[in-house]
This record gives structure tokens, sequence and C-alpha cells, in this order.
């Protein structure tokens, strides 16, 4: 069994990464730190066999809690750092004072490090410590400068798409939240779509109902603001109490961003379903599905007519998965629903449709249209 220690100055972050390395077979963590004096203190009651050291961490200025740990209770160690952090000479450094391996941090949303983007870069690299030869600094500085120059040659985000060709409206009301932390926890990190949610909640709520969806998911959660952009892999949830609709940035009719609407609607339909249903229906984005989860009324019913009179996909949650069968109901019986699925079986359907394989509903087959694939 591995014991490993992680060191972080953000609670969630800390609780993140133990998610993350605790999942791994044959890996225990044994304690998290908050500061230098709390990590040194837990490495010589708990003795680990690994730290995970976020290079910002309090008391670690001039890799002063590396070389404590150093003299004072030699581990190894993986150090978190962000990209503009990392030169060749405190990699040198950082590697004397033991440091095996480094992981570059992805860039920080509005309130934190999203590492389950990169929970699988994280995981390998704890299980290296077994397979890195500890004893030669020399040879793990050597290896470590080549991976070093690999990665600070790659320009960051190369390979993602800067605009969403597949925008996916998600909206439910009560027993909603539940829903969407099922579907979310099995979208493919991979998803290249973007998630809109509305959900009918009010003002602050919305921002921790978009950090503990952030905790099931690689992809990256946040709440809409006025002027952010539709990207692939991210999760935008409305804020409580307002109408998130989408509009064009700079005339762009594929590119999108969040707004917001002063219609008026139900007080109890806030945000509204349909308000943002329609405008991304009214977008030239290339493919658009809406999901009609669980929840009272019949908000979602005219977004799904605007989805579907554009040639869009529109699925809803069935009866016996639904703790309200009313808004779902109503879109269904007014005709505007391709199929109806468990909730269970939605994430599984949203995953295929977006990787660009065939789906089969009541009303025909249909696939992602792709440009350049």
């Amino acid at each position: 069994m591995l014991r490993v220690l992680i060191a972080d100055s953000s609670s969630y972050c800390r609780m993140v990464l133990q998610d993350i390395i605790g999942s791994a077979p044959g890996v225990q963590v044994t304690d998290l730190a908050a500061d230098g004096d709390a990590l040194l203190k837990s490495l010589k009651a708990k003795k680990p066999e690994l730290v995970v050291l976020d290079h910002d961490l309090p008391k670690n200025e001039n890799l002063l809690a590396l070389k404590r740990i150093f003299s004072e209770v030699p581990v190894p160690v993986l150090l978190l750092l962000q990209q503009e952090q990392l030169t060749l000479e405190l990699l040198k450094q950082a590697v004397e004072l033991g440091v095996y391996g480094v992981v570059l941090k992805p860039a920080k949303s509005r309130y934190y490090t999203n590492y389950r983007g990169i929970a699988r870069e994280v995981l390998q690299k704890v299980m290296a410590v077994h397979d890195t030869d500890l004893n030669d600094a020399q040879l793990r500085y050597k290896v470590l400068q080549q991976g070093v120059v690999q990665l600070k040659d790659m320009p960051i985000g190369s390979a993602v798409k800067a605009v969403s060709e597949t925008v996916i409206v998600i909206g439910a009301s009560t027993g909603g939240t539940q829903a969407v932390e099922r579907i979310i926890k099995q979208l493919s990190p991979e998803l290249e779509a973007t998630v809109l949610v509305a959900l009918h909640l009010p003002q602050n709520f919305t921002r921790t109902y978009a950090e503990r969806l952030q905790a099931l998911t690689p992809l990256r959660v946040v709440e809409g603001r006025k002027g952010l952009k539709l990207k692939p892999g991210n999760v935008i949830v409305a804020p409580g109490g307002r109408n998130m609709v989408v509009q064009t940035v700079m005339g762009n009719k594929t590119n999108l961003m969040i707004a917001f609407s002063e219609d008026k609607t139900p007080l109890f339909d806030q945000p509204s379903i349909d308000l943002l249903m329609q405008s991304v229906a009214q977008s030239s984005v290339r493919q658009v599905v809406g999901v009609i989860l669980t929840g009272m009324g019949k908000d979602g019913t005219a977004g799904a007519a605007h989805i579907r009179a554009r040639g869009g996909l529109v699925v809803a949650q069935d009866e016996e998965t639904s703790a309200i069968f009313g808004m779902a109901k109503s879109a269904i019986e007014s005709g505007y629903i391709n199929e109806v699925l468990p909730l269970q079986e939605i994430p599984v359907f949203l995953n295929k449709f977006v990787a660009g394989q065939q789906v089969s509903t009541t009303d025909g087959t249909y696939e992602i249209e792709r440009t350049g694939v």
C-alpha cells in the first residue's frame, strides 16, 4: 500500500486530490496539510511514502518546505506548479531536494484549480514513484528536463476547439439537482460540447452547486456570467433567479457567449428553461440537444418546440425515474420529444451522439454533423 500525504492550501483542492489519488488501488491518502508546518508535523507522525505538494503552499517560499522535508524527513515528492513557474533552474534545485516528478497545474478557473481535468496524469505520476530511481538525482533531473522541455513547448489548449459545434441544454426543477448530478458525472471527459444547465433554484445557491458538480467531473464547471464564451468541455450553470440566455460574439452567429434576459417569466420558472433553449435554437451553432428532466409545470415545452423547429434533438426523462413527472410529461404530450429515456441512459445517449455515433430514436436515426472529420 502506497501511503500518500497531500499538501495544498485550498481545502477544495485537497478534497479533489484526495478523491483522485485515494481512488487508485493500492494507494492510501494518510493525511492532508494546508501549510508547511502542518506538512512536516504530519510527515513525522504519519510517515507517508510520498508527498504530493503544491508549489504555492504557504511556508514553501523559496522551496522552504521542500528543504525541510529533505533535511528532516526525506521522502519522494510530486510537485504541482504552474507552467510559468517552471524553469530548468527551479527543476534542478527541486530534484536535489527529493522531487521525482512534476505536474503542470491547469489554468485556474474563477474559484479553483481543475485537478479533475488532469486526473489521469496525476495518478500516473503518483504511481510512477515505484518505477523511479530515487537514489540517482542526476538521472531524475535528466529525465524531468527532457519532459519539461516538451511540456513547455506545447501550446496550451492547442488540441481544443475554440468554439462549440454542439450545445446541450439541460432543464430541470423539483428533484433536478440530483438528476443533473447523475448525468454530469457520467459525461465523457472528452465531450466536445458545451452543456448549459437551467435549474429552478434561488440566488446564492447555484455557485455552491456548480462547485459540487465540479467535484464529479473532469469537465470544467462554472456558474454563468455575462460574456462567458461557450467552449467545448464546459458545463455552465445558470445563476439562480436569473434568466440565462446566449447571444452572438461580435455578430459571429457560430460564436456564442452567456447573456441574461429581462423577459418576464413566472417566478418559480427561473432560471427559465424555455428562454435558454429558445436562444440556443435561434443561434447558428451546428447541433442543439435539449434535455428535459424531472420537475413540476411546463417550463421546457416551448423551448423544446424551438429546438425541434430548427432540426435539433430533444430527450425527456421517463416517468419511472422522475421525482415529479410534470415538465417532461408536458413536452412529451406536446409532441416535441424525440426520445424518452430513464435517467441513467441519458448520459450514455449524449456521449454517443456528441462522439459522432449514430443514435436511434422513435422517430429516426441521428448523428452529429461534423466538418473536417
